[in-house]
């Protein structure tokens, strides 16, 4: 008995420190929304919330793998948004205090 509870505890332990996956594509571009009166340049400068949500975005691609599923999302969101100006898209996280190193544009390559 004690074996297997050593066992569960080794498990859970590793299920536990199981990295992160990236979210759902609906909730990376709800972490975007904030940000498209900046992308469409109606604003002047990243709002909060547009921040807070690249900064959650910069936490969501902590692996490769999530930097893929990421960047497609990206770049499949950027054909939902017309107007954006994607020169601020490219500085938008600079503004916002994170290195992301994913970039939001329809012509992005992924696989990099």
């Amino acid at each position: 008995m004690p074996r297997v509870l050593v066992l569960l505890a080794l498990v859970a332990a590793a299920w536990a420190w199981e990295p992160a996956k990236a979210p759902p594509c609906t909730k990376i571009m709800e972490m975007i929304v904030p940000c498209i009166p900046y992308l469409n340049d109606k604003a002047a400068h990243p709002g909060p919330k547009c921040c807070s949500g690249v900064k959650a975005l910069r936490k969501a691609t902590e692996t490769h793998d999530d930097m893929v599923a990421v960047c497609k999302c990206l770049r499949r969101a950027a054909h939902l948004f017309p107007g954006i100006d994607y020169k601020r898209a490219d500085n938008l996280p600079h503004l916002c205090g994170v290195r992301l190193n994913v970039s939001f544009s329809p012509s992005i390559d992924c696989k990099k």
